[in-house]
């Protein structure tokens, strides 16, 4: 019988993909062909995954660190393996498709940095490393972490761009089928870590001041990619957030 949150690691090592194998040759023969409203809308979606990969790939060891129980400590193990693979996808995308200089992940990222937009550079790179000190510092601030982290930014900010992505992979002119194929992956992988991070969530006590900055902070944190998602789109996003949370046993006032 599996306790705690095995499950979770289970399911982790059941999904396990590997993104050097995937072919972006047939992709790469594309890109030159798209429209440019297609390529700068596909751009601007890669530029801001690819900030928003880095930072979170390196901001478990805190939540890690926080949990007590050691199946929430492996889970957190296996979720940085997948945000790490993920980067790694991302930065595949950017620089073997896309064409984008540099000659590091680093380096690339740098160049994508002005296409992500500030807000969502914000909150990638100083609102959750600001949240990942905050856990070091006082372990007790996991579930507020976590409902920043699992329930915000992979809930509504990642899958939201997700969505968008596998959308306009879907409208262009001339299939990128690597591209599609990784995106369908990093969705797949999304859906599990948004669950663990549900029952990290439903076993706290969430009173009626957080439950609303939680659906506030989701509200605020969707517009991050600016005009590359639809309005449509963020509203289905934000009614994804409020039902997850329902689910998760938080109710609202």
């Amino acid at each position: 019988m599996i306790t705690g949150y095995g499950h979770f690691v289970q399911l982790a090592a059941s999904l396990q993909w590997d993104e050097k194998a995937i072919d972006f040759s047939a992709d790469r023969a594309a890109w030159p062909l798209l429209e440019d409203a297609e390529s700068a809308r596909l751009h601007g979606l890669i530029a801001g995954f690819v900030v928003a990969e880095t930072s979170v790939a390196g901001s478990l060891n805190s939540y890690r660190a926080a949990a007590t129980d050691p199946s929430m400590k492996e889970t957190f193990r296996a979720q940085s393996r997948d945000e790490a693979r993920h980067a790694r996808f991302f930065d595949r995308v950017a620089s073997e498709v896309v064409g984008v200089a540099g000659e590091t992940p680093t380096e690339r990222r740098d160049a994508l940095r002005t296409c992500a937009g500030p807000e969502l550079v914000d909150l990638f790179e100083v609102r959750l490393p600001a949240t990942a000190r905050r856990l070091a510092e006082d372990p007790a601030g996991l579930t507020a972490a976590v409902g920043l982290y699992h329930m915000v930014i992979e809930g509504v900010v990642l899958v939201a761009g997700q969505h968008a992505m596998l959308d306009a992979l879907e409208a262009v002119s001339v299939p990128l089928p690597g591209v599609r194929r990784g995106m369908e992956l990093v969705l797949r992988d999304e859906r599990w870590h948004i669950g663990f991070g549900s029952r990290i969530v439903q076993t706290a006590a969430i009173g009626p001041d957080q439950t609303e900055a939680m659906l506030e902070l989701g509200r605020t944190a969707a517009r991050v990619w600016g005009d590359l998602i639809t309005p449509e789109a963020l509203e289905t996003a934000m009614r994804q957030h409020r039902r997850r949370l329902t689910t998760a046993g938080i109710k609202f006032w």
